[in-house]
């Protein structure tokens, strides 16, 4: 069940890879990002995104596309215990489990900060597995901008994430993200969303399941 909730969040891991220019721009804003995670560096990356409000704000957006579809989602996974109860069940759900999934993923980053080593099995150290799947899923894609977008304080870059031929990158295909900037009153630019979550969730929740699959 938690996996279609942090699908996005640990999945959007792959979309920090790419480089850019030196002066602040939307794209330096990226490049710090992916720095940050190669060095394993939470100061600097808190210098571009705040992790904890990204995590909250997707957490609902998510909640929010799965509640709308769930009639969607229900025909397509009917052996997903998940879906089947209604759109509102998931609401109250997410909703009720909030704090204990976000716990889950602040854990994940603090195992991740700390390079905790790779457990023998999920079982063993959850956060630790993940943290390490999240590492493992950037390193088996790669990224490329397609465009980039300003408007005023605002700005999107959009990125093509195409994986490699590792059963990892097998998992990611191809995708888009389109990924949300603003900027501060220091002309400071940090990444605040991923934009287009609704187009991206039916893909992400595939993801989901089929992980669910090979681990139930």
């Amino acid at each position: 069940m938690t996996l279609k909730l942090l699908a996005p969040l640990i999945m959007s891991a792959v979309i920090f890879l790419t480089g850019c220019g030196q002066e602040d721009t939307p794209e330096a804003a990226l490049n710090d990002i992916r720095l940050a995670l190669d060095e394993r560096d939470a100061t600097k990356l808190s210098e571009r995104v705040d992790l904890n409000k990204f995590f909250s704000t997707t957490y609902d957006a998510t909640t929010l596309e799965l509640a709308e579809h769930y009639e969607t989602y229900r025909t397509k996974y009917p052996d997903d215990p998940y879906f089947q109860h209604s759109g509102e069940f998931i609401t109250t759900y997410n909703t009720q489990h909030k704090r204990t999934h976000l716990k889950f993923l602040d854990d994940v980053r603090n195992s991740f900060f700390a390079k905790m080593p790779e457990p023998s099995t999920p079982e063993e150290n959850p956060t630790a597995y993940v943290a390490n799947e999240f590492e493992k899923i950037r390193q088996a894609s790669d990224v490329t901008i397609k465009e980039t977008r300003i408007n005023d304080d605002e700005a999107t870059i959009i990125l093509d994430v195409q994986g490699d031929n590792s059963l990892r990158g097998q998992l990611i295909g191809q995708m888009t993200f389109e990924l949300g900037f603003t900027r501060d009153d220091k002309n400071h630019w940090h990444f605040n969303k991923i934009k287009n979550l609704d187009e991206l969730m039916p893909a992400l929740v595939d993801k989901a399941e089929v992980v669910w699959i090979t681990f139930s």
